[in-house]
């Protein structure tokens, strides 16, 4: 009799310390500040293909490269163009807005 109650406290200690713990977890990961959702930053800001297609409408020609630089204090795309019109370009996309930033020709 003295084991079968002892075993029943321990199952009901080992339930409740379970309990007690996934739900301070779940307050925990709640609470916790300046932490994004996966799924909210997955969606932010463009990728580099569509910054060099947006670069390749305004400025017809071959991209000799693209990557991530930072323009004006922004985080940006840059794509660089050898221009059909003979120039060569380089132009800047904000990578979370898409907005243009600045385009240099030469």
């Amino acid at each position: 009799m003295i084991a079968r109650t002892s075993l029943l406290g321990t199952v009901a200690f080992v339930l409740a310390t379970t309990l007690a713990t996934a739900t301070l977890a779940a307050e925990t990961k709640d609470a916790t500040p300046g932490v994004n959702p996966p799924a909210a930053t997955a969606t932010a800001g463009i990728t580099k293909e569509q910054a060099v297609d947006m670069a390749l409408k305004a400025h017809p020609g071959k991209v000799t490269k693209a990557y991530k630089d930072r323009k004006n204090g922004k985080e940006t795309w840059e794509v660089k163009i050898k221009g059909d019109d003979g120039k060569k370009w380089e132009v800047y996309y904000d990578m979370q807005t898409g907005d243009l930033v600045a385009e240099e020709g030469d």
